[in-house]
């Protein structure tokens, strides 16, 4: 009479709840994962686009730095002439310093560069904007172009370009 009771109270089993179960987990990982992915790949992309307003930014205060001291634009040679920062080939002159050693160790390393050239023609009339004797001034135009390159080090690469002119009296 025992073994009737005991066999009664645990009724078989077809393991059913197990299936499911294991069915749920493996779902649950697949959802785990697959946001992992994203989140992964999200972080990437603002990593990405960090460095890359970074290296505008460093860019654009590297032209904004030469625009801002007239010892980095004198007016010398003729349409063509080119003066850069040291370790930049082509230029007629490399060196291009920034006041205070602003930059220095950037340009030392060579993840900041510029570039000044002289354009054509060798001089040309100031804008007519100005609010003064405009027949007294002759103008020199310049292109200065801003260069950061540490993409081998992940932290992005840009190039700025900018034009400005320069106001010599007339004699």
């Amino acid at each position: 009479m025992n073994d009737r009771r005991t066999s009664c109270r645990f009724p078989k089993q077809s393991g059913a709840i197990l299936v499911t179960s294991l069915i749920f987990l493996v779902v649950f990982i697949v959802l785990s994962l697959s946001a992992m992915h994203g989140s992964t790949l999200e972080l990437r992309m603002a990593n990405n686009k960090e460095a890359s307003v970074a290296a505008f930014q460093a860019t654009q205060a590297m032209s904004d730095a030469i625009v801002a001291f007239p010892s980095t634009t004198p007016v010398k040679g003729g349409p063509g002439y080119i003066t850069c920062t040291p370790l930049v080939p082509g230029c007629n002159e490399n060196d291009l310093a920034l006041p205070g050693g602003l930059y220095a160790p950037e340009i030392a390393a060579g993840y900041l560069s510029a570039r000044i050239e002289r354009l054509n023609p060798e001089w040309r009339p100031p804008p007519r904007g100005i609010e003064s004797s405009v027949d007294k001034f002759k103008a020199a135009a310049y292109q200065v172009g801003s260069s950061f390159d540490r993409a081998d080090d992940g932290l992005g690469a840009h190039e700025t370009v900018e034009g400005i002119l320069i106001l010599v009296p007339t004699n």
